[in-house]
């Protein structure tokens, strides 16, 4: 029999939509906890979300091993309900805009005092307080005004770029996944839950570590440079004969052990290349250099050489590639669930683990017995379907 997860026992309310605040209630599910999906009858936005023929739903990849239920929250029977299941729940997770939810009845302040120990999670664009707390937001614009769009992309290059994975929302779900976790182990002390919250536009300037610091040290902001590191050299892909590789060189003992494994050992002591800054200053030089060696071989003869040398180094893999590297398939993070592969959340607890319990649900497939479980009596539920405050299951469609 499966070990139950670390957070078994716990109940997660998630009034979430979209990414951020779906992908924190994901961390938690994935760890254990019991966490109850609640969406509009109609069903969530991302759930329309796809592309091509071949079946991916946006939705389905944040929302798996969640029960789903449907209500209307702008009823009052509808946002009841939430009420009632938080008489009950351990945490409550939103990311809709700062004030929607008081507006419903269903702010931090109501229902703590329903529930004291509730621990309650909202994830916004730019926070609770502040100028921005009315606006919405998105990735793309967090992105943009932490600053990372003006770094990232070709050096030399002034066209704006993305991260292209959405890291203000990932990252906003992972902190606001942390906060929760933070905030019940101070309950277990005190008895009593708060309110957790965190960003987009705080989690994407959380991991400008190198950036923010080179300002706040030199006044120097930082600048696109590529897949270069911006303190060491090289640390960067580098071209072979049948493709790219990419190696880590971060200290001299490491620029030594790199010639060796190139043959080229004179090229440690070579002037203009012998320090770790005049490496930096003269990395386009220091490039072409390299990438005459490296054309002589292909990358599975450079990546041994360099493993047997020490030298932090990998392929350049697409998507699918990584997916097929030996070590991400050992390491097991993609699990099937209801016939279907999903990513998992990449902690290991030894004793509980990570686990997929389920698939993604359809639109109100759990409200009968989530109600059930609540206390709501058969001809309540009934009641409340026929009232359109809940919805049952509806299956939506995958969009072309």
């Amino acid at each position: 029999m499966a070990a139950a997860g670390a957070l078994a026992g716990l109940k997660v309310l998630d009034c979430t939509h979209v990414i951020a605040g779906a992908y924190c209630s994901l961390v938690l599910a994935d760890l254990g906890a019991d966490v109850i999906k609640i969406e509009p009858p109609a069903g969530e936005s991302t759930r329309g979300m796809g592309q091509g023929n071949g079946g991916f739903r946006a939705f389905d990849y944040v929302n798996r091993n969640k029960r789903a239920i449907a209500l209307d929250l702008s009823t009052e029977a509808g946002a009841g309900v939430v009420r009632k299941l938080a008489e009950t729940a351990d945490v409550f997770v939103e990311n809709y805009r700062p004030g929607a939810m008081d507006r419903m009845g269903l702010g931090y302040d109501r229902l703590s005092a329903i529930n004291p120990r509730l621990v309650y999670c909202s994830v916004s664009g730019f926070g609770l307080d502040g100028p921005y707390r009315e606006r919405g937001g998105f990735d793309l614009v967090t992105q943009a005004m932490s600053g990372i769009m003006s770094f990232v992309g070709e050096a030399g290059s002034k066209v704006p770029c993305s991260t292209a994975v959405p890291i203000s929302d990932l990252n906003a779900g992972v902190f606001g996944a942390v906060g929760v976790l933070a905030a019940l182990q101070s309950r277990a002390a005190t008895g009593k839950g708060q309110h957790v919250e965190t960003s987009l536009l705080e989690s994407a300037l959380a991991y400008t570590i190198w950036e923010t610091g080179m300002y706040l040290s030199t006044g120097q902001v930082a600048e696109r440079n590529g897949a270069r590191h911006r303190l060491a050299a090289p640390y960067e892909p580098l071209k072979t004969a049948d493709g790219h590789i990419v190696v880590g060189v971060n200290s001299q003992r490491m620029w030594k052990r790199f010639c060796a494994a190139l043959d080229e050992p004179g090229l440690a002591t070579e002037a203009g290349f012998d320090t770790p800054p005049s490496r930096v200053k003269n990395r386009d030089a220091l490039q072409a250099r390299l990438e005459g060696v490296l054309a002589r071989h292909g990358r599975a003869h450079w990546l041994a050489r360099l493993e047997a040398e020490g030298v932090p180094a990998g392929p350049l893999n697409d998507i699918a590639q990584a997916w097929d590297d030996p070590q991400v398939k050992a390491r097991g993070l993609m699990g099937e669930v209801a016939g279907r592969r999903f990513v998992k959340t990449p902690i290991k607890l030894h004793d509980t683990p990570v686990a997929l319990g389920r698939g993604p649900g359809e639109v109100g497939q759990d409200t009968r017995s989530v109600l059930a479980e609540a206390g709501y009596p058969d001809d309540e539920i009934e009641a409340l379907i026929a009232s359109g405050a809940a919805a049952t299951e509806r299956k939506t469609e995958v969009s072309a």
